[in-house]
C-alpha cells in the first residue's frame, strides 16, 4: 500500500524538528540577558549624550536611584545586558562605562530620571531601553521573540500530532488490507472447482 501524500515520516519529522529546536534553545538565554562566551563585546557602540547642565543644578538622584535607572537601560553592545549589570560584570565592554559617565554628568547637571531617559532616547532611540514603550511599534518589536518562541513550540506540537495520527492511519490501513486479502485468497484448484460449479449451474 502506498503512503498518503500528506504523511510525515519519522525522518522528516526529526529533520523539521532539528531546524526549530536550536532557535528555541537559544531564545531563552537571549531573552534573560545571558552573556555568551562567543559574543564579541568589542566595538564602539557608544554615542555621546551630553546636554548642558541646568542653571544652578540640584542633584535629584542618589546612588540607588542611578542604579535603578541604569537597570532600565540596555547596553548597545551585543552583550544584551542592562547598563548597570554590564559595567559591574567582568565583561570587556567600554560602552556601558561611557554611558554611565553620561548619566552621572546629567545627574550632576540637575536632570531627573525622566529627563535623562528623554536625552538618551533622542540619541539612541528606543533601543537604549531595556523594556519597551507601552504602546505602538516598540511594544510589538519587544514581544516578537516571545511570539516566535510560542510559534515554534506550537509547530513542534502539531508535527508530533500529525506524525502520530499518520502512524495510526498507516497501521489501520495495513490491518484492513490484510483482512481484505484473506477474504479473497484462493488456490488454483479451488478456483477451478468454483468455475466448474458455476458452469453446472448455468446448464
Amino acid at each position: 500500500m502506498f503512503p498518503s501524500p500528506n504523511a510525515v515520516s519519522r525522518r522528516s519529522f526529526l529533520r523539521r524538528g532539528a531546524a526549530i529546536v536550536p532557535a528555541l534553545v537559544m531564545a531563552p538565554g537571549v531573552l534573560q540577558g545571558q552573556v555568551s562566551s562567543t559574543v564579541n563585546m568589542e566595538g564602539n557602540y557608544y554615542l555621546p549624550v551630553r546636554p548642558p547642565a541646568k542653571p544652578n543644578p540640584v542633584v535629584q538622584l542618589d546612588e540607588e536611584a542611578v542604579i535603578a535607572l541604569e537597570r532600565t537601560l540596555a547596553c548597545p553592545c551585543p552583550c544584551t545586558l542592562d547598563i548597570y549589570t554590564c559595567r559591574t560584570t567582568d565583561v570587556t565592554c567600554s560602552n556601558s562605562p561611557a554611558i554611565h559617565g553620561d548619566v552621572i554628568r546629567m545627574v550632576n547637571g540637575g536632570y531627573n530620571a525622566d529627563e535623562i531617559l528623554l536625552e538618551l532616547d533622542k540619541v539612541y532611540g528606543q533601543r537604549i531601553m531595556a523594556s519597551p514603550a507601552k504602546s505602538g511599534f516598540s511594544l510589538m518589536v519587544w514581544f516578537m521573540p516571545f511570539a516566535a518562541l510560542a510559534t515554534g513550540a506550537l509547530a513542534i506540537a502539531l508535527l508530533v500530532r500529525t506524525w502520530r495520527q499518520n502512524a495510526v492511519n498507516a497501521t489501520a490501513a495495513r490491518v484492513d488490507g490484510g483482512v481484505g486479502r484473506i477474504g479473497v485468497q484462493a488456490t488454483d484448484d479451488e478456483m477451478a472447482r468454483l468455475q466448474a460449479a458455476l458452469r453446472d449451474d448455468t446448464r
